[in-house]
């Protein structure tokens, strides 16, 4: 399969005239959390022709496209989605510290081209501990709200998301440190901190979620559901650091790896 990636990545430059920099996986896969049925998640940077960013109108700043097992464009029964980002879109999401843009240069799955050095030091060294923070309680609280406290679709997938938020949130409150993208290294580095019982039951939730599918229903667990509950009161009084980040560094390489492009080179 990721010979087939890599394969519609070089396609795809092709047919839209663009550079890949780097394809990486960011979803169940990436997160060791996938079913028998998980689908592939790929996420991508580009960049164009240096001509067409200097012009009124500016070129499309994303692009998605979907695949089968086969690799055929698809619109159902897709098996691997792909998203890209234009790379001035994608330094501008990782200046604020968007989360989704950090973890696609901390994933280890990487199918095209070479994650970005530089930008991965700026995330990991001037990252916004109070933006991470909130933005994986709130996947823990959306994920327990929507599905697990109205029991609406409950599945073990919905409870792996919230948990997630949860140990990543718990993880950038007491490491200040991004969450590795593995969910089992982040639970297994807040053992300090999450009980026992909780590791055991998310070890358990792992193990059935891989061993069935994505869209198995299940009941509730009490014993989760009482310290999400509780993980949820804790969490609104929570203060962290907003560090102003250094653009400056992240410019110096946009103009860079579009310089190289001018002159032929890799970037």
């Amino acid at each position: 399969m990721e010979e087939l990636i890599r394969e519609i990545c070089s396609d795809l430059e092709q047919e839209v005239s663009i550079r890949i920099l780097f394809a990486v996986e960011n979803g169940s896969r990436a997160w060791r959390m996938a079913s028998s049925d998980s689908d592939y998640d790929v996420r991508f940077v580009f960049t164009r022709p240096v001509r067409e960013y200097l012009q009124i109108k500016r070129p499309t700043q994303v692009i998605t496209a979907s695949f089968d097992r086969n690799g055929c464009p698809c619109t159902e029964n897709v098996f691997i989605d792909m998203s890209g980002f234009d790379i001035f879109k994608y330094v501008e999401l990782l200046s604020k510290s968007n989360p989704t843009a950090i973890e696609w240069l901390v994933t280890d799955i990487v199918y095209y081209g070479k994650q970005n050095e530089v930008f991965k030091d700026f995330a990991l060294q001037y990252f916004s501990e109070l933006a991470l923070y909130h933005h994986y309680a709130s996947m823990c609280r959306d994920n327990y709200k929507k599905y697990i406290q109205s029991r609406k679709r409950l599945t073990y997938k919905v409870y792996l998301y919230a948990l997630r938020g949860l140990i990543n949130a718990l993880w950038v409150l007491h490491r200040r440190r991004v969450p590795p993208i593995a969910f089992r290294d982040a639970v297994q580095g807040m053992a300090e901190i999450v009980p026992p019982s909780i590791s055991g039951l998310i070890d358990d939730i792992m193990r059935l979620k891989s061993q069935g599918t994505e869209k198995a229903k299940i009941e509730n667990i009490p014993e989760i559901d009482e310290y999400i509950e509780g993980f949820l009161e804790d969490s609104a009084g929570v203060s962290l650091e907003k560090p102003e980040p250094p653009l400056d560094m992240l410019n110096r390489e946009v103009q860079r790896i579009l310089l190289c492009s001018c002159d032929g080179q890799e970037g």
